[in-house]
Order: structure tokens, then sequence, then C-alpha cells
């Protein structure tokens, strides 16, 4: 059961309603449900469910829809998907729709109040816990990663259901939801080896490159370089121009290459995948260096590298939002990621000195790594800030914290997926001045906090006054040849508070403060 802090809201009648409370009444056998008077339930057949269409999917990726609108007279409803057609009205075999589609009902959610809050009921029973349905966002569609849905579009029926008083309406939706599944973008490509020497007078050609992910049908482009190189559109094999004469010897290019959709014609651009020299002799050609992944984080979006998972909201206004990076992080960030951003939880919103418990988890973009087996070494390389951390009064651990996990199994569904916490097998570095010394990393992840001494316990000797990371960026590599190979790997930050209830900040003590994460990075450095 996922917690998280009341906000009551009264919602407009065409969106979700809520018309009961359920209190669990803590050291009783029995739940007591009081009711919600503020709505006034109108029987009747759910009516005006819309969904915006969504034009942007991508095959075999995970797809998510906006919550849709509609009206349930007061009820909560419940949601199911009845039928998927394609295009032409071939409708989908039911075990797809099973297997890779679900459809978001309500859940019931803990709310937690303080001690000074609770409620005492005749019985003496403190009451500390409440039970609400949570109905933020129901009936939003999910079709999972690795779903088998070709290019095109595809039309879902979709059945509402109320419940008034045992009496149960029903309504289905025909052709309520558009979804247009455009083909894959490959994620990756990969010359082996990664600097390749074209003579002079020769009618040699480079290696064909790896195609990491993507829809097959696809082409060969030259983005640049023109005048020096042609390539096979087929198989990406780059040859020189006859008679083309280079200014210097050796002359290094690496030309940007186009892979170009068939079946839409979108293009997906990739740099510094090649570097070619171009001489009348042999040369001896250094390693190639390969940015696998590089997201820029501009919102929550494949597109920029992220989606977040909320385990337990909180307040509202405790969210993971952009804002403009730092030149300290900036040492590997490509010169086409000129819309860079960090990405920032603040745990203290809205009120600074009364906190309540989160917990969310930012989950990177699956990457497909099977390009790399052989022949490379990889890293992941991201920076880290905490700030305004204080510790707890009552027994000195630290309010909140950031971790690392990696899932070789998730496909969209979150809960479904394996999460292995691998926060301890980082390299890390504190900055000292905007600078990363060698000499001072360490393994795993900094404690949060200031690390100054204020009296209070301990917390199992966790913290380290020499790793003092308060308001300084945190530099944190993983080695990550245990997962060379592998088509589905996925890293994901958890930020979670370790306190229940509520906790009221006094001086430099019980503040959950906040997280920054910037430009993190996979590359694989040629062997």
């Amino acid at each position: 059961m996922r917690s998280k802090t009341l906000n009551p809201k009264i919602m407009k009648q065409t969106l979700h309603y809520v018309t009961l409370l359920a209190l669990l009444m803590t050291g009783c056998v029995e739940d007591t449900f009081v009711e919600d008077d503020r709505f006034d339930p109108s029987p009747q057949a759910p009516t005006d469910l819309v969904y915006a269409p969504v034009a942007n999917a991508r095959e075999f990726a995970i797809t998510i829809s906006a919550p849709p609108s509609y009206n349930s007279y007061g009820a909560v409803p419940t949601f199911e998907i009845i039928q998927v057609r394609e295009g032409n009205g071939t409708s989908l075999d039911q075990s797809v729709i099973d297997t890779y589609f679900s459809i978001l009902n309500s859940t019931n959610d803990t709310i937690m109040v303080s001690k000074e809050d609770a409620f005492v009921n005749d019985a003496g029973d403190s009451i500390r816990q409440y039970i609400i349905p949570n109905v933020d966002d129901i009936g939003r569609i999910t079709i999972n990663n690795e779903n088998p849905l070709a290019t095109g579009t595809y039309f879902f029926d979709i059945k509402m259901t109320t419940v008034f008083d045992e009496q149960t309406f029903e309504t289905t939706f025909q052709d309520v939801f558009e979804l247009f599944m455009g083909p894959a973008f490959p994620s990756g490509l990969v010359y082996i080896p990664g600097g390749q020497n074209l003579l002079l007078g020769s009618s040699a050609s480079t290696t064909a490159p790896i195609v990491i992910g993507g829809n097959p049908d696809f082409r060969f482009a030259l983005a640049d370089n023109t005048d020096k190189f042609t390539i096979d559109p087929s198989s990406g094999e780059i040859s020189l121009l006859s008679g083309y004469t280079p200014s210097s010897e050796p002359e290094i290019i690496a030309p940007t290459i186009d892979v170009i959709s068939n079946i839409t014609e979108e293009v997906v651009s990739f740099s510094d995948v090649v570097q070619v020299y171009i001489s009348t002799d042999p040369v001896v050609i250094p390693k190639l260096t390969v940015s696998v992944f590089y997201p820029t984080f501009e919102s929550e979006n494949s597109l920029f590298g992220y989606r977040v998972e909320v385990l337990n909201q909180g307040n509202d206004g405790i969210e993971w939002v952009a804002a403009n990076p730092s030149n300290v992080t900036a040492k590997d960030r490509p010169s086409e990621n000129v819309n860079q951003k960090r990405l920032v939880i603040n745990l203290v919103r809205p009120n600074p000195n009364e906190q309540v418990t989160h917990e969310s988890w930012l989950i990177l973009n699956s990457q497909d790594l099977s390009a790399y087996q052989f022949g490379f070494d990889l890293e992941a390389e991201f920076y880290t800030n905490n700030r305004f951390v204080e510790y707890l009064s009552e027994n000195g651990e630290s309010p909140s914290l950031m971790r690392l996990y990696v899932s070789t199994d998730y496909l969209g569904d979150f809960d479904a997926a394996t999460w292995t916490d691998v926060s301890d097998e980082l390299i890390s570095n504190i900055e000292v001045g905007g600078q990363f010394i060698e000499t001072n990393e360490f393994v795993g992840f900094p404690y949060p906090g200031s690390q100054a001494s204020t009296g209070f316990p301990e917390a199992d000797a966790l913290k380290d006054p020499s790793r003092n990371a308060e308001n300084k960026f945190t530099q944190s590599r993983l080695n990550m040849a245990d997962y060379a190979g592998m088509n589905n790997v996925t890293f994901a930050f958890r930020v979670n508070t370790t306190f229940e209830g509520t906790i009221t900040r006094v001086g430099n003590a019980d503040r959950s403060g906040q997280y920054w994460l910037e430009d993190f990075h996979i590359t694989a450095f040629e062997q």
C-alpha cells in the first residue's frame, strides 16, 4: 500500500470524485468508515469520456497516455480496456492486451498524521492513519515496453463502470483513445573499430556499423563531409570520394551519420561514432570513446531521458523539476546538449518548517547495450548534490536519502521489475573548490547532511565528517562490466524520507532538504 499526506481538494464534477474516506483504526480490530458529505452522488451511467490522442509513441517502447476527463456523477469509476483495433479494423488478440496493456484504477492510499494531530476515538484508540481512495490519474493507459505493436494507428474501446447503492452502471466508449505507433528510433550506432584508416588511391571502405535498437526499415546517409566521403545506404560502409586530396596527413574526420526511417522519413543523427584517418600510408589509430546515453533532462519524457514513479506523494509541490545546469558538472557534456538541465527535488515544499513523508523514483530510459559486449568497457557517471539536509533530533539519522538502483527486467511496470541497489558499488568524489581531486575518491555515496557535530546520536556511525557533501557536487562512477551485452538496462534514482508522520524543523535539525542530479551519462571506451 502506498502512503501519502492528505491533500483535500474538491474536484470538478466532470473529473474525479471521491465519495468515502475510510479510517483505519490503529489498535482496533475493525475499520470505521466516515462518509464524505461534500459530494452528492447522482446515480446514472458514466458519460463524456475523453482521451487526448497520442501521436508520438514508438513501437516496442513504453507508452503512457494522459489521464482522461469524464463525468461519473459523483462515483469513483473503474476502467477496462474492452478492445483494441488496428487502423484497418483488425482486432488485437486478447492475449496481447492482457500481457502488455493496462489501465489505472483507484488504489487506497495511507495518510499519516503526527502524534499531535492524531484522533482519539471513544475506545481510547489513537488514530494516526487514514485510508483514502487515490483517484489521481485513473483511466491512464499504459502499453508496456517490448510490446509487439507495429507501426500504425490503433483505436481503443474503453468501458467505465460505477456503482451506487449496489446498483451498477456501465458505458462502453468506442474508439475513445487513438494511438499512433511510430517506428522505433535506433538508440546507438557503433563502428568497430571506432577509428579506421582509409588510404588514398584505395577502394577500401570502413566496416559496416552496428545499429542498436530501432525499426530495421532504414537507410544510411551522410549529414556532412559529402565532399570527402560516400556511404552505402544499405550497409553504412563509408568510402573515400575518388580524387579527394586531404589538406594534411593524416586528416582525421568524424562524419555525422544519419539513420533515416524508410517508413516516416524521420532522421536520427549520430556524431563522433567513427573517426576516419585519411592518409597515403597506414597510421596508428588511438582508441575510440562512444557516448552511449546522455539525456538532457529537459522535461519528464522519454525524448529527454526519464520518467518519474511516485510511490508516496506527500505534499503537493514535491516533484522533480528541471533547472539550469552547473558548469562544475559540464566536463563531458556534449556540445549538442544545448538545452541540458539539472533535475531538482525539494522535499520541504510547500512548508520548509513542517515536512511529510515522500518517496519517488526517477527512472532513466532503458538502454540496449548489446553492441558493447565485445571490445568495450562501459561506465556510468553522474553528479549529485544534497542541500539543507538536517538530521533527525530523535535518533540522529538523515531524514532523507538518495540511492541508485538498476534493473535488467524493467518493461514499464515499476512494481513488476527487480531493482538492485548499486549505491555501494560507486566510486565517488566530492568537489573541492569546483575540482574533483583523484586522491579523494571513496566507495559509495556520501551520507547526506552537513556531517557537522550536532550532539545527536551517531546513527550507527554512518556519518563521516571527512565526506561532507552538503551543498557540494559529488561525482560518482559505476563500472558497468556486468551489464555489457545486455539489451535492457535501466537505472533509477530513489529519493525517500526515513521518518513517519511529520517533522518540524527546529534550528539545524529535522529538515528533509533537497537533492540535485546532473549530467548522467553512459560512455563506452574501446579496449
